[in-house]
């Protein structure tokens, strides 16, 4: 392989799957596979149909066969695909937690091996915080660590000869909400602006760097996005640093897998380098994979140019080339001989002597019909434009799959188990309440109005049933309006979803009235529903991570357990039989 074609190995793409998408237009994806020959395509959005298509054609203009990756935090990031609660949910179901965090591993893992995805980004190894830790699993680093691995086994379940997944998102992009000492500080500096890790290097071993740490065995890779920590330097971000993901990853952990350079386009990077050199001094600090460069073709001419000028180690390239080429042999077997011809240090490579997921027996796997089908919410119409797609590319192997999809027993009760840790706090209300009482949702418009405005929400119909109103307001809601359907007496259950902290106006009005108020349930952010514990300490207070049916419905079980509501079903028909 030349050094361009060993550097474009090393490039990931993102794509949309989306029929007619422009991002980037297709003749362009084809190109960068084709001729430049990209390493993986990430696959940002679309349909788990048009993904499938997507797939298929990429790797049809393929060398080498592609690297194809997807979010995973909360299922696969498709329509179409299997979508979970909110992780943290788990760390609260107790005995219960790791049996459904891997079963959460195995039904995301299958639908991805269904699609043609072979790389998972997830689990979220980083502790509860802001950011991309918002969806973290739990809020210690050894419950983190444990739940994480549990959904590692499950996706090695699902997919014995092997899927990619990826702990991420190492050093720590978020800070632990409520606590003390945060682990994350955004603060300005005198140096351009960048997320500050506030912990001693030592105090970051013992805690949020515990579950990468532990994973280490486990994952084929870990992610690290643009964190400084102003121990090693006040300027630049850990993955920035020449060899320090080396040094710390490679050299003090022990880890044999793909370190992932992620957050390349993100602003405030701009303030330190052109997006190029950013690239360059990624694979300096150690990375293997670059995940989104801003420009891919920049990108590559900037790292050649690099090791021309001796500035970029000839030898580091090759050792990320077959770290990357021994995944796709896991991956792929079919194409190991293929990968030996063109890279001859996988054939000098002993995988039995390596640690981890790298160093893992390779599997000859399943053929493609023993492999369950995913979950679509429905069947493909035979006249959509889609099916006859899919009529006229009869000869892809997992196509016949897409028009007969049914659920698997197995995606209900994770579903809800999750959704059940979701909800936090509440006591049973006493019923009847008094006359004039009302059920006001209040909503982000931000959120839109899907997850409340739903003839079968829980949070409408359930309380309707029982003599409650329903009282819809947002900010853009008149306050005289507001304050005229308020006057009249009675109690009030306040069912906030949000984004953000609720109005002055409405936590004013609330601390004023709030003998009146029966219970505030808050859906959505974790962090606003802390801010707003302070105003409401008084209430019957609930807080759910979830705002879906599931969650809604948890909900109503707190506040009415003398009411059987049914889980499958109808929602509506249900409360209405109540």
């Amino acid at each position: 392989m030349s050094l361009a074609k060993q550097v474009a190995q090393l490039l990931v793409v993102p794509v949309s799957a989306r029929l007619g998408s422009q991002a980037p237009p297709r003749e362009v994806l084809k190109r960068l596979i084709q001729e430049v020959g990209i390493g993986g395509i990430w696959i940002t959005d679309g349909h788990v149909a048009e993904a499938l298509l997507l797939i298929e054609e990429a790797q049809s203009w393929a060398t080498l066969p592609l690297l194809v990756a997807a979010e995973a935090s909360r299922g696969l990031a498709l329509q179409g695909a299997t979508s979970f609660p909110h992780p943290l949910g788990l760390s609260r179901l107790g005995s219960e937690a790791e049996r459904w965090a891997e079963q959460w591993g195995r039904i995301t893992a299958r639908e991805a091996a269904a699609i043609g995805i072979n790389w998972l980004l997830g689990p979220v190894a980083e502790p509860l915080g802001q950011g991309l830790a918002r969806l973290a699993l739990a809020e210690e680093p050894q419950l983190a660590l444990q739940l994480a691995r549990a959904f590692v086994r499950g996706c090695e379940q699902a997919v014995p000869e092997g899927i990619l997944t990826t702990a991420r998102a190492f050093p720590g992009q978020g800070w632990a909400e409520g606590r003390a000492n945060p682990l994350l500080l955004l603060k300005p500096t005198a140096d351009p602006w960048c997320p500050r890790l506030s912990l001693t290097l030592e105090e970051l071993q013992a805690g949020p760097w515990l579950p990468f740490r532990g994973l280490v065995d486990q994952v084929g890779a870990i992610s690290v996005a643009p964190v400084v920590l102003p121990e090693w330097d006040e300027r630049w971000p850990l993955s920035l640093l020449p060899g320090r993901l080396t040094q710390l990853l490679r050299q003090e952990w022990g880890f044999s897998g793909l370190i992932v350079a992620e957050g390349l386009d993100q602003n405030f990077l701009a303030n330190l380098a052109d997006p190029p050199l950013l690239v360059v001094r990624a694979l300096q600090a150690g990375a293997d994979l670059l995940l989104a460069p801003p420009d891919p073709l920049a990108a590559l001419a900037a790292v050649v140019e690099a090791v021309q000028r001796g500035s970029l180690d000839p030898q580091a390239i090759a050792q990320s080339v077959t770290r990357l080429l021994r995944a796709k042999q896991r991956l792929f077997p079919s194409a190991s001989a293929l990968l030996k011809q063109v890279w001859p240090p996988l054939a000098e490579t002993d995988f039995s002597l390596l640690p981890g997921w790298m160093g893992a027996q390779v599997n000859r796997g399943f053929p493609d019909e023993h492999l369950k089908p995913l979950l679509l919410g429905d069947p493909l119409a035979k006249d959509s434009p889609l099916a006859k797609l899919f009529s006229a590319r009869s000869h892809l192997p997992r196509a016949a799959q897409l028009g007969s999809l049914l659920a698997e027993s197995d995606i209900a009760p994770c579903q809800a188990a999750m959704a059940r840790g979701g909800v936090t706090g509440g006591q049973p209300l006493p019923l009847p309440l008094p006359p004039g009482s009302w059920n006001w949702i209040w909503q982000d418009l931000s959120l839109g109005t899907e997850a409340v405005l739903l003839a079968e929400s829980p949070a409408l119909s359930i309380p309707a049933s029982l003599g409650l109103p329903p009282l819809l307001s947002h900010s853009l809601t008149p306050l005289s309006l507001l304050e005229a359907a308020l006057s009249s007496g009675g109690q009030l259950i306040l069912q906030a979803f949000v984004h953000e902290a609720l109005p002055n106006y409405v936590v004013d009005w609330l601390r004023r009235w709030r003998e009146r108020i029966a219970a505030v349930v808050t859906y959505g952010n974790l962090a606003v529903c802390h801010r707003l514990q302070s105003y409401f300490q008084w209430t019957n207070a609930i807080h759910s991570l979830n705002a879906d049916s599931l969650a809604q419905l948890a909900v109503m079980q707190r506040l009415f357990p003398s009411r059987p509501l049914l889980e499958k079903g109808r929602l509506q028909q249900a409360a209405a039989d109540h």
